[in-house]
């Protein structure tokens, strides 16, 4: 086993989106290394195929039931990266690591009382992502836990360009809503392996970032939103224009300067409501 380098220490392992490799980068932010890449899951896929393959044959080669199932896709791996439930609940069979569903009633007390928990693999529309507890806390968000050295959990959705904190008293409502999104959510329960001093480099797809790195990486994101946002806005009031809308338009600096488009002169404004819209976004 690698060891990391010192600076790994404190810091927070992230994968970020590549092709629809969401379950790679969700098993290897919820065990904060490198440890799988899509050929390991791919492999393990396979065996299951080849199992019900077996299994189906019992039915007959000639069966309707076989010839449906040999016509269908792999339900284990799609072609262009997704991975079933049961595919990484193997995956972590080596850590006796176990994926309970807890969107139903018989393990409903997870989503009462999360904080008991160790992690949650959610799943939507084939996006796998993990919510997991860290021993590294952000000092504004776990400022309680930072103080007190005890971690705090974070969301690491690969759709985003970070890892984000989230409250311990605001954990309940967030998985409440993913359930709300009719999200499936699995506790992990298990022995996940240590966090620190495992691995020198970032792999194929991932990093190693601090709290501060993660922070500054979601602001500017937030920042980039909200210029496009604008940039959009002042696009849909300029076509307005151009299509006999108004009479005529002023496109305030804020917009030039966060949106990118220069400001059309005139003798009249946009009216208010499409002002307040376009205020509204130069603000968020």
């Amino acid at each position: 086993r690698l060891e990391g380098p010192p600076t790994a220490m404190g810091s927070l392992y992230h994968e970020k989106q590549v092709s629809l490799l969401c379950g790679v980068h969700a098993l290897n932010t919820l065990l904060q290394g490198p440890y799988f890449t899509a050929n390991d899951l791919r492999d393990i896929a396979a065996e299951f195929d080849l199992r019900e393959r077996d299994l189906m044959k019992e039915a007959g080669v000639d069966s309707a039931d076989f010839l449906r199932y040999m016509a269908e896709d792999s339900g284990n791996a799609a072609v262009d990266g997704n991975f079933s439930i049961q595919v990484l609940t193997k995956a972590l069979d080596v850590w006796n690591v176990n994926c309970v569903p807890v969107t139903g009633t018989t393990h409903s007390e997870a989503l009462v009382n999360p904080t008991n928990e160790l992690a949650f693999l959610c799943n939507l529309d084939q996006h796998w992502f993990t919510v997991r507890k860290t021993s590294t806390a952000s000092p504004t968000v776990h400022a309680e836990a930072a103080v007190c050295g005890d971690g705090g959990w974070w969301n690491f959705n690969s759709m985003l360009p970070a890892p984000q904190p989230i409250g311990t008293t605001y954990l309940s409502a967030f998985l409440a809503q993913l359930r709300e999104e009719r999200y499936s959510i699995f506790a992990v329960r298990g022995n996940l392996p240590d966090e620190f001093g495992r691995f020198g480099e970032g792999g194929e797809h991932g990093r190693w970032v601090t709290v501060d790195e993660a922070a500054a990486a979601n602001r500017e994101s937030d920042r980039v939103k909200a210029a496009g946002r604008a940039r959009n806005i002042a696009s849909n009031m300029l076509a307005k224009l151009g299509a006999g809308g108004w009479g005529t338009i002023a496109v305030p600096a804020a917009v030039a300067e966060r949106g990118g488009v220069a400001g059309v002169a005139g003798g009249g404004t946009a009216n208010a409501d499409e002002d307040a819209e376009l205020q509204a976004a130069i603000a968020a």
